[in-house]
């Protein structure tokens, strides 16, 4: 059987497109920028007895340097992921200092704590490292008060809300790390594995 009205191939001479480099190479990448700039807030906003790498390894454990992450279903904010209940209660406590006649009502504490919390400040860096700090100082200088044997653990039990004391124990080792390494994002990250 004869095939009818055969279509002629065509062909193309073009150069082909260079074969691309694909071999991987080695980038430097400065990925201590951010805690540089975590360190420098903290030496300007810390309101606790605690060492700034203390502080530093702190943020990086709540907020690995996320000024702003959520975490569904909690109410935490900021670097220092600060809960409502320790902003209340830091309000009742400042409202307690008050001389009787000057004290508010606690439900208008709350509202006041609440609305600080809910509102855009304690996402602000400076701020927020401020109260969290702040808030810590608070848990030991309680803590001491107790008489605890080691206030600054017992605080940090309170802080995290849980009493295994294994938060502060990595918080301190990464910390003693880093202050023979200050600039090095490897030993945070060693720190929470």
């Amino acid at each position: 059987m004869a095939v009818a009205n055969k279509k002629k191939i065509h062909s193309h001479n073009g150069k082909l497109t260079p074969k691309s480099e694909t071999s991987p190479e080695k980038v430097q990448v400065d990925d201590s920028a951010r805690l540089k700039e975590i360190r420098k807030l903290v030496e300007e906003n810390n309101q606790s007895s605690m060492p700034t790498d203390v502080i530093i390894c702190h943020i990086y454990m709540e907020s690995r340097f996320d000024s702003n992450p959520h975490a569904a279903g909690s109410s935490a904010k900021g670097l220092m992921q600060l809960l409502k209940a320790p902003i209340r209660e830091m309000y009742r406590l400042e409202n307690m200092k008050k001389p009787k006649s000057e004290r508010l009502p606690d439900a208008q504490v709350f509202q006041k704590a609440d609305a600080f919390h809910n509102g855009p400040s304690l996402i602000d860096e400076a701020i927020n490292i401020q109260t969290g700090t702040k808030y810590l100082q608070l848990l030991i200088d309680n803590e001491k008060r107790k008489g605890a044997a080691d206030p600054i653990a017992e605080a940090y039990k309170d802080y995290r809300g849980v009493r295994n004391g294994i938060y502060y124990k990595k918080i301190k080792s990464m910390a003693d790390n880093l202050k023979g390494n200050p600039d090095s994002m490897q030993v945070l990250r060693d720190g929470v594995k």
